[in-house]
């Protein structure tokens, strides 16, 4: 797995990459994750100041985006007076399908070691205490550290990066105002995130299989793009609307905007068109015509980047 910083056009990506692991994730004590929020708190989390972008990191396979890692500062009130800077890391993400694999392992101690190596002092996490050990992290409580009540959990933990750069005069940690997530604007924004595969699901069962590969083609060729329902057909948006699709009775229309049209006209002889849409019938949609509608939206991007 090659692990590099994120980059603006990997957004999109991460945050599907995180709704997928989040959905499906099994603690190694069998237990599901109780997070339901967290690929919106990666689409949020960004904009935050307290978000550290050099600690923002991607692992891809094959070019695929298959993990993630995000960092933000919390910090510490000490009982005296003061506070002391420490991280948080969360969303981490790893693609379903390589659960066990290893390789949220290797892009969490990659970010550790990032993070040493950049000054910081000391990294605080609520996380599973079955799985952070392996990483160095102890009870928070052995820092006599609390959450904001007052209280502690198994879950809450702490690691040193520089040693004694936490001590033991305690305190109480807090992470940034970024986790304390608005449930309208998270549910409103969801609703927006899985209207897609939404309207997918909706359509016809031998039809789904064409759909899910266009959907599938778009998210790699303009993967900045951001996903929503725009005149009742699934859309890729930055700025304004890039292409849109749809199921039809009897083909799959693509409408990629006039100047697109005029653009790829004289390589689309073989198919029905109007000023800003193309048929492509069902029977005889496969991997050429999908290779075409790739080649469509990656101009569309270009010209509208």
């Amino acid at each position: 797995m090659n692990i590099r910083l994120e980059a603006p056009a990997d957004r999109a990506a991460v945050e599907r990459l995180t709704f997928a692991a989040f959905e499906t994730f099994t603690f190694p004590d069998g237990s599901k994750s109780p997070c339901v929020n967290e690929h919106y708190l990666a689409h949020i989390m960004r904009d935050a100041p307290a978000f550290v972008p050099e600690l923002d990191f991607v692992g891809e396979i094959g070019g695929e985006i298959v993990a993630n890692i995000m960092y933000t500062k919390s910090k510490i009130t000490r009982p005296g007076g003061g506070e002391l800077e420490t991280l948080t890391f969360g969303p981490v993400s790893v693609k379903p399908a390589l659960h066990g694999s290893g390789h949220g392992t290797e892009i969490i101690r990659h970010s550790l070691d990032r993070a040493r190596a950049l000054g910081y002092g000391a990294v605080v996490i609520v996380g599973h205490p079955a799985y952070y050990p392996r990483f160095g992290f102890r009870p928070a409580s052995e820092y006599n550290l609390t959450m904001p009540d007052g209280g502690t959990i198994d879950a809450f933990m702490a690691l040193e990066l520089r040693d004694g750069h936490l001590g033991h005069d305690g305190g109480k940690w807090y992470e940034d105002r970024v986790f304390d997530i608005d449930k309208a604007a998270f549910e409103a924004w969801n609703k927006n995130f899985r209207a897609i595969d939404e309207y997918i699901e909706s359509q016809p069962e031998g039809v789904r299989p064409l759909l899910k590969a266009v959907l599938r083609a778009l998210r790699e060729t303009i993967p900045a793009a951001t996903e929503k329902l725009s005149w009742r057909m699934p859309t890729f948006w930055r700025g304004h609307n890039l292409i849109h699709f749809a199921a039809q009775k009897n083909h799959l229309g693509i409408y990629p905007g006039a100047e697109a049209m005029a653009h790829f006209l004289p390589r689309l002889a073989a198919y029905k068109t109007s000023k800003g849409a193309i048929q492509f019938p069902y029977e005889t949609f496969g991997d050429e015509q999908l290779a075409l509608i790739a080649e469509i939206a990656v101009w569309c991007g270009a010209q509208n980047g």
